[in-house]
């Protein structure tokens, strides 16, 4: 195995913090939100549809699949 195998990274995943509503790419092992620091990362909805079409977007989303808001923060969160 050379160097370029080991050098090779999991290809991004989007996932969504369930505490401070981002969504950003992370690879797939990653498990703490990078804005607040929270192990609260999900992959996709409650519905099962995947956030990576909501990387490229800004503002409000709301799912595609069930309509369920994505961005924002959890209530009681500052």
């Amino acid at each position: 195995m050379g160097s370029a195998d080991r050098d090779v990274s999991p290809a991004p995943v989007a996932k969504r913090c369930a505490t401070c509503g981002r969504i950003r790419a992370y690879e797939p092992d990653d498990r703490y939100c990078l804005g607040c620091g929270h192990d609260d990362l999900a992959d996709a909805c409650a519905c099962g549809r995947r956030f990576d079409y909501a990387l490229a977007e800004s503002g409000d989303l709301h799912c595609p699949r069930c309509g369920r808001a994505l961005r924002g923060r959890a209530e009681g969160i500052e």
